[in-house]
């Protein structure tokens, strides 16, 4: 399990925020990975992830914002709280954008 000293500045500092979403996890560095997002979780309140492990959430339903954040609100019922290293790229945001040319989701 990672140490919160070993965390992203940007996570500790999201750590602090006082949201009235209630938060299941943090998801660093997210990147959509349609109709999902894929990135590094913090805080899982389920234990059901290390910190710092790379996931891939469940359907991204929406995208809410909150005191300048943005909070994914899945298929399963999880609500991340997504942190970024630069801008917030989701901002203003209702859904997920698939964002390539490449064929999207599993053949099998």
């Amino acid at each position: 399990m990672a140490i919160a000293v070993d965390w992203p500045h940007q996570v500790l500092a999201a750590a602090t925020v006082k949201l009235t979403t209630p938060i299941s996890a943090l998801l660093w560095q997210p990147e959509i990975d349609y109709p999902c997002l894929m990135g590094r979780i913090y805080m899982d309140l389920s234990n059901r992830f290390m910190d710092g492990r790379l996931i891939r959430t469940s359907q991204i339903l929406r995208l809410t914002e909150e005191r300048g954040w943005t909070i994914a609100h899945t298929f399963s019922g999880s609500h991340y709280l997504l942190v970024q290293a630069g801008e917030n790229v989701f901002a203003g945001l209702s859904k997920l954008l698939i964002t390539s040319s490449e064929p999207q989701g599993s053949l099998h």
